[in-house]
């Protein structure tokens, strides 16, 4: 992902208590500032929980990051949105509802 690209989720319940999610990612740049900002209704919504993403290395160590979404109730568009210099991958990502 680069800066300013996106994924969008339609209609995700943010009512069903704490919401957290796991992340796969992998970034070969040393370069910092890199992040995941999750954003409701539209990708420049409010902002409800960000993400930072490291140096991995390569392209074939992915880590596993975690993390929960705050500050919002409803249903809801949600859209992780890139922020940074660096570009990076998304390898894999769940909701993990926190009951």
């Amino acid at each position: 992902m680069q800066n300013g690209s996106y994924l969008g989720f339609s209609q995700v319940n943010l009512s069903l208590g704490e919401i957290g999610f796991k992340v796969e990612v992998n970034k070969t740049s040393k370069d910092k500032g890199s992040k995941l900002e999750f954003r409701i209704d539209k990708p420049k919504g409010k902002i409800i929980g960000t993400l930072e993403v490291p140096y991995t290395g390569d392209t074939t160590y992915a880590l596993k990051l975690v993390g929960n979404l705050k500050h919002a109730e409803g249903v809801h568009d949600l859209f992780i949105v890139a922020k940074g210099a660096s570009s990076f991958s998304i390898v894999a990502f769940s909701f993990i509802w926190n009951y």
